[in-house]
């Protein structure tokens, strides 16, 4: 085992005017990421200067959701016109319903194979209202994957990503999840298969075993269920950054209902958390090892979920070019007072 947690402290220096221009400096923490060796900066000194970009504004809320409710495609009275069908030699029944999910492929696709999982009725719901609805989502996500690869078994790759209100990209209000699939892997995705077989060939153990053992002692440990466990990373891209990973599972198409039960049960506390925190948008991903292959020697299922900028006016974005552009992590919480913060909600 070889995980090494490197950090440097700098200081920005300035004469700050509040503090009439006397010498002032600020605390810059440089870590990398012990896999991907991509760089993060924590900035823990503009937490409590940002964080009210985090919040959101109740009346703006209701006033989206309001005026949207009538032309929504997902909505009870208009999903069934309003959304496609898969083709018959994929989906016989041309949609796949689990409980109060109805999943149809995307109007326009993000990848070569797209389906949308509407997850429920209601128009909206509160961040810690929608983790009821996942269990069936992630169900019938499932279900479509494995019919996707009996058709083609060249489609090895897939994640589900969830994008909740506007602030996160999402450009329908109404509850749904995106499960997307390819031959070819996404680039994030790329990138962590490839470094964990290097790191399995160098050291002949799985990164990220290795990894929640190194964890769970830690003070980025939030809780564990169903096998899955749930921590902050290192070195977090973003502020709000919560990562999972399961003991047991190394790609989606071997996991069932146990573990879906715990998966689930685990964002339910952490968007309970971001809940109280005053957010109200989020973006998930649930990312697998290659379909077809046995990548048990190196991958695991993960889950990486981040809370995004809140819905108020003046809307400002959580990302900036050095994110966006630059590709440069920065967070604005140290993840392991964040990690503190959060493991009372498990």
């Amino acid at each position: 085992m070889s995980i090494q947690f490197i950090k440097e402290i700098k200081y920005a220096k300035l004469l700050s005017p509040l503090k009439d221009y006397q010498a002032d400096e600020q605390a810059v923490e440089h870590r990398l990421d012990p896999l991907l060796n991509r760089e993060t900066v924590i900035t823990p000194g503009r937490f409590q200067y940002i964080k009210r970009l985090f919040e959101s504004d109740e009346k703006e809320i209701l006033n989206v959701i309001e005026n949207t409710r009538a032309s929504c495609p997902f909505c009870p009275e208009r999903i069934q016109a309003s959304t496609p069908k898969f083709p018959k030699e994929i989906v016989e029944e041309g949609k796949i319903v689990v409980g109060e999910t109805i999943l149809f492929p995307s109007l326009f696709a993000h990848m070569d194979y797209n389906a949308v999982g509407v997850l429920c009725k209601e128009h909206y719901l509160k961040l810690s209202e929608i983790p009821d609805k996942l269990c069936d989502g992630f169900s019938a996500g499932l279900i479509w994957l494995k019919k996707l690869h009996n058709y083609n078994r060249n489609i090895k790759y897939a994640c589900f990503i969830e994008n909740y209100f506007p602030p996160s990209g999402s450009t329908v209000i109404h509850p749904h999840i995106q499960v997307l699939a390819s031959e070819r892997p996404f680039n994030m995705l790329k990138d962590l298969i490839w470094r964990s077989r290097k790191y399995f060939e160098n050291y002949k153990t799985n990164y990220w075993l290795d990894l929640i053992n190194v964890e769970l002692e830690g003070d980025r440990f939030i809780g564990e269920i169903n096998d899955i466990v749930w921590l902050t990373p290192f070195a977090p891209m973003h502020t709000y950054e919560i990562l999972a990973i399961s003991r047991r599972f190394s790609n989606l198409l071997e996991v069932g209902e146990e573990y879906i039960k715990g998966l689930v049960s685990g964002i339910k506390s952490v968007l309970k958390f971001f809940q109280d925190e005053g957010l109200s948008s989020f973006n998930l991903t649930l990312y697998s090892g290659p379909f077809g292959e046995d990548s048990s020697d190196y991958f695991r299922v993960g889950l990486k979920i981040v809370g995004r900028s809140g819905y108020r006016f003046p809307f400002v974005s959580d990302l900036w070019g050095l994110q966006t552009l630059m590709m440069h992590g920065e967070a604005y919480e140290v993840p392991e007072r964040m990690a503190e913060r959060l493991r009372k909600y498990f």
